[in-house]
């Protein structure tokens, strides 16, 4: 399923009934029909599932001298 943000900071129109129109504001996640309208328009920004809730990599330390007094 796509997600995407809203990126027009005055939000994005759309009519996903067909016959009314809604104003979907700056910021909000949308997904379904109206996430890959809003992207087709370049009104927002893809949202990648894994993005969400990946960890951060662990920092990597060169081996070599140990630091002033670590044992």
């Amino acid at each position: 399923m796509t997600k995407a943000k809203i990126t027009l900071r005055e939000g994005y129109r759309c009519a996903p009934d067909g016959h009314t129109i809604v104003t979907i504001p700056f910021g909000e996640t949308v997904d379904g029909k109206i996430a890959e309208w809003a992207l087709a328009d370049r009104a927002a920004s893809r949202m990648f599932p894994d993005m969400e809730t990946k960890p951060a990599a662990p920092v990597e330390r060169k081996r070599g001298r140990p630091r002033k007094g670590a044992k």
